[in-house]
């Protein structure tokens, strides 16, 4: 889903709703600086999904991460918004088993890291309103368990689905591809989650 970007009036009305699909606020996600959990380019590649995390029955692509302008450019296009303070970003991609990456299942992760939450919660308010205006009328929200810090998810009428969730100072879109199912959006997204947590206190969540 790719769209226009919704007015500020519409991007503040979403504000409520960011917590309200299986965030958990109530869990640490500082570092032991007390500052947000946050990735730089390094921890970023251990952070995005690859063959060793995929779930039985499905298959993933190596990851790719960046930092400059080429990850400024595919944040603001995503987003929707400036990406003020972007630190890093990368990508990675699932795909049903026994079939090829472009078969109908597929769940897509874009992660951003950014230097503070705040800039982080503004690139997904963006990206919220953005994917919101294209799914539109036929959009219906979804309850994922996330397990992230502040998360919102919803499919369109076409079998597709967005999840968005912010862990800390990190932006993570969750797109399924023909997957819609809350069940299974809940556990890709708690595995992506979960890799931002360990990678962003130095573990490689692979290990």
């Amino acid at each position: 889903m790719a769209g226009a970007v919704r007015g500020i009036a519409g991007v503040a009305a979403l504000m409520v709703a960011l917590t309200a699909c299986g965030g958990d606020g109530g869990a640490d996600w500082t570092g032991e600086d007390g500052r947000p959990l946050t990735l730089d380019e390094g921890r970023m590649l251990m952070a995005l999904p690859g063959k060793l995390s995929a779930p039985d029955g499905w298959k993933a692509r190596d990851p790719e991460s960046a930092t400059g302008e080429r990850a400024l450019e595919s944040c603001q296009e995503e987003t929707g918004s400036n990406c003020a303070g972007l630190v890093a970003g990368g990508g990675g991609r699932y795909y049903r088993s026994g079939a090829s990456d472009e078969s109908d299942e597929k769940i897509k992760y874009s992660v951003y890291s950014f230097d503070t939450a705040e800039n982080a919660s503004v690139a997904m308010k963006g990206t919220v309103a953005q994917e919101r205006e294209d799914a539109g009328s036929g959009a219906r929200d979804l309850k994922v368990d996330t397990g992230a810090q502040a998360a919102e998810a919803f499919a369109d009428g076409d079998g597709d689905s967005e999840v968005l969730m912010r862990a800390g100072a990190v932006l993570i879109r969750m797109q399924g591809s023909g997957v819609t199912d809350e069940k299974t959006l809940g556990q890709f997204a708690r595995l992506q989650v979960e890799r931002v947590r360990k990678a962003a206190t130095g573990q490689n969540p692979d290990a």
